[in-house]
């Protein structure tokens, strides 16, 4: 019995392994079909979108050139029916303006010229001017550093004279200290006399033969100490009063000095402002003088500016006007081209038609091949999402074992 079973199982594994590799192989091809299935339908709905879109862009391309050759046509007939009344005003303009030009250009050459010659004039005139205050100039810088040097000398004057008045107090004071001491001793001599004496009166009731000679040969002494002294006084005064008026006879020569020095500054700047007027009185009619031809120049540039501009503006309606008579004259001249535009355009518009019908033909299969392949679509985009959540479980399971 227990052979007769593992026989048995022997024979049922073989078989049960067959079954689930049928399964599997059943399995994948379906999953196979799904996907070639959804990757088909993926290709083919890109193919139609392309399609439609592309007769879409042809569409627009179509319409863009009718819309172009329309709007030609449009101006052709334009121009055609309005071709007489075009050719006689825009001639008018075109001969107004030829001779606007011709004069706008003749004002500007002449004024031009007029600026040319007064700005060689200006120049000549500055140069002459020039030349004309030089010597003017000269004689007012020369006299301006004689006033500067005459200012120069009287500040030297009143630095002489405050030395000198300096001097002058010094002096004095040295007399009044000379005569005082010369003084004060005078007052000690005499002081030391009377002392000599009252020793002298008072020795002649002693009798003292001796005493007595000897303070009568001190007071004689006394007497030559005395008159000495009063000799020094009239000498100290004498020498302090020599100094002092030499003193002062230095102070006064300064003061002459000086009053002279300021008497030539004074001069001296009368000299140079005297000058200096002249040279700005010239100098301030050669510059007005200038500035009338230079302003003579202002305004003939102005007036030639304004020249320009009206000659600008008369040569840019000259121009438009040629134009519009160009393009009347080809537009008359080539009644073929708006034939052919004509024809053109009702080839276009049925072009168009037949386009419109193709891009509703395209949208309509675009939109009908969608819903066909929805299931597919779809199919293949679950697919997708389970291969790659199987993607993350092997991943997870292989991170997890180890």
């Amino acid at each position: 019995m227990a052979d007769e079973r593992e026989t048995h199982n022997a024979g049922t594994e073989p078989k049960a392994g067959s079954r689930a590799l049928e399964v599997a192989r059943g399995a994948a091809g379906s999953a196979a079909t799904t996907l070639k299935s959804g990757f088909s339908a993926v290709r083919d709905v890109y193919a139609a979108s392309k399609r439609h879109s592309s007769a879409r862009a042809t569409l627009r391309e179509m319409t863009d050139a009718l819309e172009q050759d329309q709007a030609t046509l449009s101006r052709r007939e334009e121009v055609e029916a309005n071709y007489d009344t075009i050719v006689a005003e825009q001639g008018r303009i075109v001969e107004e303006t030829n001779e606007e030009l011709e004069r706008q250009q003749k004002a500007v050459d002449q004024l031009e010229s007029q600026t040319s010659e007064l700005a060689s004039r200006l120049k000549q005139l500055k140069d002459d001017h020039e030349q004309e205050l030089r010597p003017y100039k000269r004689i007012m810088e020369t006299a301006r550093s004689r006033s500067e040097e005459a200012g120069r000398g009287v500040s030297e004057a009143k630095r002489a004279v405050r030395s000198a008045e300096g001097a002058a107090k010094e002096a004095s004071e040295r007399r009044e200290q000379s005569i005082s001491s010369a003084n004060r001793a005078v007052d000690t001599s005499q002081s030391r006399l009377r002392k000599v004496q009252d020793e002298l009166t008072r020795a002649k009731t002693s009798g003292n033969t001796s005493m007595l000679r000897q303070l009568q040969d001190e007071v004689t002494s006394e007497l030559a100490h005395v008159e000495a002294a009063r000799a020094d006084v009239n000498v100290a005064t004498k020498d302090a009063q020599a100094a002092v008026d030499a003193a002062q006879t230095h102070l006064w020569t300064q003061k002459q000095s000086l009053e002279g020095a300021q008497r030539e500054a004074d001069a001296a700047k009368r000299e140079y402002e005297e000058r200096k007027d002249e040279y700005d009185k010239l100098l301030a009619k050669a510059q007005a003088a200038e500035k009338a031809l230079e302003e003579q120049i202002a305004e003939l540039k102005e007036r030639a500016n304004e020249a320009k501009a009206a000659y600008d503006e008369a040569a840019e309606r000259h121009d438009d006007a040629s134009a519009l008579l160009d393009e009347a004259e080809s537009v008359h001249a080539t009644p073929e081209e708006t034939d052919r535009l004509r024809r053109d355009i009702a080839q276009q518009q049925i072009a168009i038609s037949e386009q419109e019908v193709l891009v509703s033909s395209l949208a309509e299969g675009e939109r009908s091949l969608r819903t066909r392949t929805r299931g597919a679509r779809l199919a293949l985009l679950a697919a997708a999402i389970a291969v790659v959540a199987l993607i993350v479980l092997i991943v997870v399971l292989v991170v997890t074992a180890q």
